[in-house]
Formats: C-alpha cells, structure tokens, sequence
C-alpha cells in the first residue's frame, strides 16, 4: 500500500456562512419551525460542497420534504405522549417502553437517510445495518455500563462506533474499522489516572493549608493561655515565679504544679482575715474567668465559616470573594472542556486511524489541547456576542477537523468510481422510494 497522503480541506468562510446561517435562523422563526428542514439542507450542502478531497467537495442530495415529514412525524408523537401522559402516568410508563424498543429502528433510520444522501464524485455512500444490530448497540451494551458502574463505558464506546463506521459503505465498498476494546480503555485509564492525581493534589493541599492554620490557631490560643496566667499572679496574695519567658510546654507542666505548691504553703500562714479575703479574691477571679470562657464559646458560636476555613488569611478575602468565585467557575469549565477534549481527540484518532476502506487507510492527529482552546474561545465569543458568532465557531471546527484528517494511499477515484459507480447505481435507485423520510436527530 502506497504511504500517500492526501489531505482534506475545508475552505468554508465564517462570513460567507454568516449569510446562509441569519436567514435559515429568521425564516425557521417565521414559519415556526417549517422552514428548519430547508435549513438543514442549505448548511449541509455548504458544507459538503467546501469539503474537499483532491480538489472535489462532496454533496447532499436530500429533500427538505423529506426531511419535514420526519419532523412532523417526531412533532405528533412529542404532542401525544404529552396528551397520554396527562390522563394516565401507566400511558406514559408505555410510550416510554415503546420509544424505547424504536430507538434502534429510529437510529438506523437516520444513519442511512443522511448515508444514502451524500456522494462523493458521484458515487453515493449506504448503510446497512440491521435493527437487531442496532439494539444489541443502543440498549443491550448501555445496560452493562449501569449494571457495571460505568466500567464497561469504554467496551460499549467500542461496540457502538463500530456498529455505525463497518455498517457503511462507500458504493459497493465497506469501511472496516479495526479499534481494539483495550484501546478505549487505555484512554479512560489515563484519563481517571489523571484526575485521580489532580483530586489528590488538591486534597493534600487543602488538608496541609487546613493544618497550618489549625496549629497557627492553637499556638495563639496557648500563647493567651500564657499571659492570662501570667497576669493573674500578680493579682492580690497570689506569689508565683515569672513564667514570661519559660516555654509553653515547660511552664504547662512545671511551673503550674510550682504555683500550686507555692500558694498552699503561702497559705498557711496567713490570718483568717487574710485567708477569706483571698478567697474572695480567688472567686472574683474564677466568675471573671467563666464569664470570658462563656464569651469565647458565643464567639466560636457566631464564627464565620470563611473564617474558620482561612483562618487568619480570612480578611484578606473580602474584596477578593468575587474573583475567587468567578476563577473556580473558569477552573471548573476548563476541566470539562480538557476532559471532553481528551475522550474526543483521543478516540476519534484510535477510530480513524484503525479505519479503511479497501487500499486507503485514514490518519488522524487531532490534539486535546487544540480542541480545549476551540472549545473554550467559542464558549467566550458566544457568550459575548449572544450567539451571534455561531457561524464563525461552526466553520472553525469544521476547519480544524478537516486539516487534521488524511487519507493514505493511492486515491485513484477514476478507477474507483468506474468499478463502483454503475453497481451501486441501480440499488440505489431501487431503495429511494423506500427511505423517503429523515428520521435522524440531527
């Protein structure tokens, strides 16, 4: 096999789609929603058509009535599944069971209508999967992933992208993916490896800032433990050795039982005078004692939870309460952007570059870091132009997904399609009447 590469392009421009983009969306508000399936063939044909390989774009053939009959056909059941179940939850619980069993139908459906309606060079693509197939896909594998607890995600990922790329043909000619389940699992490992690694730095993180503070705090509350006593041996009869400059631990242990031993034997040589007026000292002094014991426990009562959290770094976050909230709403649609960044670079490399079709074979190179940032800037740009810029984020990522795929191996569409094109040609003909409806989502 020839180590060719031939690349796709796409040479769409935001401004010139901006044009058939404004008027799909008015005249699809005018007409409440009719006009939609205009629409839908208008920007596909645009993006067919600035789709290229060698120099030739491809094409969508499909009819808008087509495509309306599908609508309506969705419409009616959506009103009548609203009507049933407001007269009976039971009614509900049936059409429910009963869209269920016609996923798999409803996806076949949609796979060949959109399959059926593009060429390339004139040569029309096809899809043949079953039903049976198509369920043992969309209901039987996702089923495994709850009974398992997402851990057959990636086996179900394999199986259901399989189903969709072996199951189309281009003409007479089959796509054969060859994607290993192991290689699905590997990019979910590292994935959960990763978060894993960076759930844990913060844990520890915040578990260390949480520690410093608590012993910052303790250190204090021992150091006001030292004055208060401190202070009280220079009150009235009570004779103790200065403790200011003894360490907490020493004066905690020694010095205290040095003060007792030191006030009994003052003790006995005081006068019954002296002695009760000591004791009345001494009781003064235990009430002021319980009455700022009893403000100290209101105070812990009334504590700010910012303050507890940040300890002595709490004040420093009044003018910055905003911000910080604001930065952890970035943060956290950063990492969903970088971990939908990584499933889709990832995967959508493993299915491309294991995929072919007879003597030409597919590489894909696309980047999660690439994907995060067109994810990211489109999110910002959308949101500061109110959707308006809609246009301009579709055409880059058409662009991106394009330049980063190619094909590999000697593209000789000449023989291809003449091999191809008249044994395709009646079939297709055959099933048109068949396959007049778009039942797909998109």
């Amino acid at each position: 096999m020839s180590n060719r590469q031939t690349p796709v392009v796409f040479t769409g421009r935001a401004g010139e789609y901006f044009g058939i983009w404004i008027v799909n969306l008015l005249l699809s508000i005018v007409t409440l929603g009719i006009y939609s399936a205009w629409a839908k063939v208008r920007r596909n044909k645009y993006f067919y058509h600035n789709t290229l390989i060698d120099g030739v774009g491809f094409d969508y053939h499909a009819s808008p009535i087509a495509i309306l009959k599908g609508r309506i056909i969705a419409v009616v059941l959506f009103v009548l599944y609203q009507v049933f179940a407001g007269f009976s939850p039971i009614a509900a619980v049936v059409l429910l069971i009963a869209f269920l069993l016609a996923l798999p139908w409803i996806v076949v459906r949609g796979l060949t209508f959109n399959a059926r309606n593009s060429s390339h060079r004139g040569l029309r693509f096809d899809f043949d999967g079953s039903y049976l197939q198509a369920a043992l896909a969309f209901i039987v594998y996702p089923l495994l992933v709850v009974i398992t607890l997402g851990l057959a995600l990636p086996f179900v990922a394999q199986r259901v992208n399989q189903f969709a790329f072996n199951h189309h043909k281009f003409g007479l000619s089959r796509f054969q993916m060859q994607a290993l389940v192991k290689d699905f699992y590997m990019v979910y490992l590292k994935l959960i490896g990763v978060i894993l690694a960076i759930s844990l730095a913060i844990y520890f993180g915040i578990s260390s800032l949480a520690s410093s503070n608590k012993h910052e705090t303790v250190s204090i509350n021992q150091q006001q433990t030292l004055e208060t006593h401190t202070a009280t041996a220079d009150i009235g009869f009570i004779k103790v050795a200065n403790t200011a400059e003894m360490p907490i631990e020493e004066y905690t242990n020694e010095a205290y039982l040095a003060e007792e031993q030191s006030t009994a034997d003052y003790l006995k040589d005081l006068s019954p005078e002296d002695r009760a007026e000591f004791e009345a000292q001494m009781k003064q002094y235990e009430a002021q004692i319980q009455e700022a014991e009893s403000k100290a426990g209101e105070s812990v009562k009334k504590e700010n939870p910012i303050e507890k959290m940040f300890g002595p770094y709490a004040a420093m976050l009044g003018p910055m309460i905003y911000a910080i909230f604001f930065g952890l709403a970035l943060f956290y649609m950063a990492m969903i952007f970088l971990i939908t960044a990584y499933i889709k670079s990832r995967i959508t490399n493993i299915i491309w570059n294991s995929t072919s079709l007879e003597h030409i074979s597919f590489s894909s190179n696309q980047r999660m870091r690439d994907l995060a940032w067109l994810y990211f800037s489109n999110t910002i740009i959308l949101f500061l132009t109110l959707g308006l810029a809609t246009p301009w984020a579709q055409i880059r990522m058409a662009r991106y997904r394009a330049e980063r795929l190619a094909l590999t191996g000697e593209t000789d569409w000449d023989k291809f399609v003449g091999e191809k094109k008249e044994m395709s040609r009646a079939m297709g003909e055959e099933i048109a009447e068949m396959f007049d409806v778009d039942l797909s989502f998109g």
